[in-house]
């Protein structure tokens, strides 16, 4: 039997971060895919965690810590075949990583050219300064996955809403409006959470299959290794565009009266998040976040297509209305 840690699950599958958006909606489909051939141990960061997953699956095992446990990672990788977001010195690991590294200037005033191939891109990518991920012993077989803005519900118990969402509020209610940073015509590639998730079963069941090949089999380099960069996207739109679709879903369920976009800076965004008095420091949370609302993020997932992938889910205007119910009923405690 495999053995997988997910730094919430266990192959063994070593698993980090199961219990949220992306990491519960990858668990859950590990668990439709695979219920009775594989061993799964989960990282959570306490007993409610572990409860609330026991729960729901009954098969995985959960182990209480967190990313500053470094021996218990170490340990528990070590006897993991497979690593998902997770510490090994052996065995598969599929990291997720943010299109950060792609980003260009948030001024949101014009849409961007520059569309991002993890293909055709791969040696300019590879050689920014976040590549150093990849830069794996060679004994690991290493994948990053990549996506841009995550919209839909997750299966996650714990986190099902797009993590985006309390953030771009904040500053909706602060102007009693829709904002943008300028013009808005900042494009973003968008992908539902349960096809990135797709995108992780597809690694790992390639993961398994190799994992349980001939000792001499050495696994394709354009699936792992320093190449193995997996961009999702289903869909693009621009930054107005998707504000205009949140502004429907807002008035629908009687959360704002009118349909204005302002148009504002980075700041002034940064400082309607409410999170210091005052404009925040260049370096702080809030203003990084203000930054993502004006940034060009266009990519194409090469990649995992050839592979076999395609998104399957509904688009961000089909899914955008559920998810914001759920998000007030959640903030009502429901």
């Amino acid at each position: 039997m495999a053995k997988i840690f997910l730094s919430v699950a266990e192959a063994k599958i070593n698993s980090i971060g199961a219990t949220g958006h992306i990491g519960g909606a990858v668990l859950d489909l590990i668990s439709s895919s695979y219920p009775d051939t594989l061993s799964v141990r989960v990282l959570v960061r306490d007993q409610q965690k572990a409860d609330q997953l026991v729960a729901q699956y009954q098969y995985i095992i959960s182990v209480i810590g967190n990313l500053d446990s470094l021996e218990l990672l170490e340990a528990e990788s070590r006897d993991a075949d497979i690593v998902i977001s997770g510490r090994t010195k052996k065995g598969y690991y599929i990291h997720t990583s943010g299109a950060a590294l792609i980003w260009d200037k948030p001024d949101g005033s014009k849409p961007g050219t520059r569309i991002w191939d993890d293909v055709a891109d791969i040696r300019t990518l590879t050689s920014m300064p976040e590549g150093a991920y990849h830069r794996a012993e060679d004994k690991v077989n290493v994948a990053i996955v990549s996506p841009c803005a995550v919209y839909g519900l997750s299966p996650s118990r714990v986190h099902p809403l797009p993590l985006s969402l309390p953030l771009i509020m904040k500053p909706i209610r602060a102007l009693s409006s829709g904002f943008s940073i300028s013009s808005g015509k900042n494009i973003q590639s968008y992908i539902h959470v349960v096809d990135v998730a797709r995108m992780y079963l597809l690694l790992l069941s390639h993961a398994l299959q190799q994992s349980q090949a001939s000792a001499e089999t050495k696994p394709e380099t354009h699936i792992w290794g320093p190449e193995a960069y997996y961009f999702a996207e289903q869909e693009e739109l621009s930054f107005k565009e998707f504000m205009e679709l949140l502004l429907l879903a807002l008035q629908k369920h009687g959360q704002l009266a009118g349909s204005e976009i302002k148009e504002i800076d980075v700041g002034e965004v940064a400082e309607a998040m409410g999170i210091a008095n005052g404009l925040p420091e260049p370096d702080s949370w809030a203003m990084h976040v203000a930054i993502m609302f004006g940034t060009n993020m266009r990519v194409r997932s090469s990649r995992a297509r050839a592979l076999g992938w395609k998104p399957q889910d509904a688009g961000v205007a089909q899914t955008l209305d559920e998810v914001l119910r759920r998000y007030l009923e959640a903030e009502k405690g429901g």
